[in-house]
């Protein structure tokens, strides 16, 4: 898997993990204190997150980090 298919399958995983939380994409960067256009661009794996913002993603959803990362 190249790093661009890896950033996809990262937001795939956001958005899966979110949906079965039966969460809209603005309640989730509400919760990150974030803009949902920011969000949106990680999910679509247009963004390179840090570490940093990968937990805190994971927090919001309440799941482990490597649960995004797999």
């Amino acid at each position: 898997m190249n790093d661009e298919e890896y950033l996809k399958n990262i937001g795939k995983n956001i958005v899966k993990i979110r949906q079965s939380r039966d969460m809209k994409q603005i309640d989730l960067a509400s919760r990150l204190d974030m803009e949902d256009s920011s969000l949106r661009r990680i999910e679509k794996g247009r963004v390179n997150s840090t570490i940093l913002m990968l937990k805190k993603i994971s927090d919001a959803l309440g799941v482990e980090l490597m649960q995004l990362l797999k």
